[in-house]
């Protein structure tokens, strides 16, 4: 048997997941180690269901990062969103029964607000990085000549290219933008974990009402979490922020999005989860 997480925060990115492994580290729980040469964030997320060299160096590489004595330990890479199956795999070979005593942790957000965070996280990086630090991730936002794309550019050159795509696990440019198609994502951890082992939660719940979901959260791992769960909206205050799309710019994705959005509605209404969480879930609103 070889010990895992027992909490696996998977995404959505630009979504929360960073101020839930907040408090639940704050709390008691381990956070990954970070190996030499690894970016700082892997304190964070250990990156190793989505990254194929992580993922090709075993399950007790993987392991090795968490544990120093019995407290538990989470992950919180939300690029695992897109990664159900080498989650179920994992924990399978890991043995004691671990795959069907793993907590899943997902939160949503409407996908017009989550791809203006995501761009103005990209453009801060690639104002303050220094060059060594930039990866290809952060440069999906850099026109040729280096500059910052305006938000109009980036979805017209980046986001709705990716969306239009069938590969949910394409890691190539735009992968961010593909973790807003959620029913595609979500329709493989129902179809490959008990769904009672999931609790979906809503972004929008998270900023307006953290205390419930704070409750939401304490119930579904059977723990009481010390300290307060709180969700800081937008908060890299940069003076280069974009803070409100164009019209045209966020009818463009509302319109593309529609229909996975209602796909979405459906697939949580007809596979409810554990009595804990929000039901119906709600609707978006950008």
């Amino acid at each position: 048997m070889v010990r895992l997480p027992t909490i696996q925060i998977v995404g959505a990115q630009k979504a929360g997941t960073s101020a839930i492994a907040k408090w639940l580290f704050d709390g008691g729980y381990y956070r990954p180690l970070v190996f030499d040469g690894e970016p700082w964030y892997y304190s964070k997320e250990a990156h190793f269901f989505d990254i194929d060299w992580n993922y090709n160096r075993g399950l007790e590489s993987y392991a090795s990062r968490f544990f120093y004595d019995e407290s538990p330990a989470l992950d919180a890479t939300p690029d695992t969103l897109a990664f159900a199956q080498r989650v179920r795999d994992t924990y399978e070979r890991a043995g004691d029964n671990q795959v069907h005593k793993l907590k899943i942790i997902v939160i949503l957000r409407d996908p017009v607000s989550r791809e203006l965070s995501l761009y103005n996280h990209l453009a801060y990086a690639c104002r303050k990085l220094d060059q060594s630090e930039l990866t290809d991730w952060h440069k999906q936002v850099a026109r040729s000549d280096g500059t910052i794309m305006t938000f109009n550019e980036f979805v017209r050159d980046v986001t709705m290219p990716a969306l239009a795509t069938n590969e949910v696990q394409d890691l190539g440019k735009g992968r961010s933008s593909r973790y807003g198609l959620y029913a595609n994502h979500l329709k493989e951890w129902f179809r490959l974990f008990n769904r009672n082992q999931i609790l979906v939660l809503s972004y929008d719940e998270l900023c307006t009402a953290p205390e419930r979901v704070q409750d939401r959260i304490q119930r579904f791992i059977g723990r009481t979490i010390s300290g307060s769960l709180q969700e800081k909206i937008n908060s890299n205050d940069s003076e280069e922020k974009f803070f409100k799309p164009s019209a045209e710019v966020k009818q463009c994705i509302e319109t593309f999005m529609k229909a996975h959005n209602e796909r979405l509605y459906q697939l949580l209404e007809e596979n409810p989860g554990t009595v804990v969480e929000q039901r119906p879930f709600p609707r978006f609103h950008s």
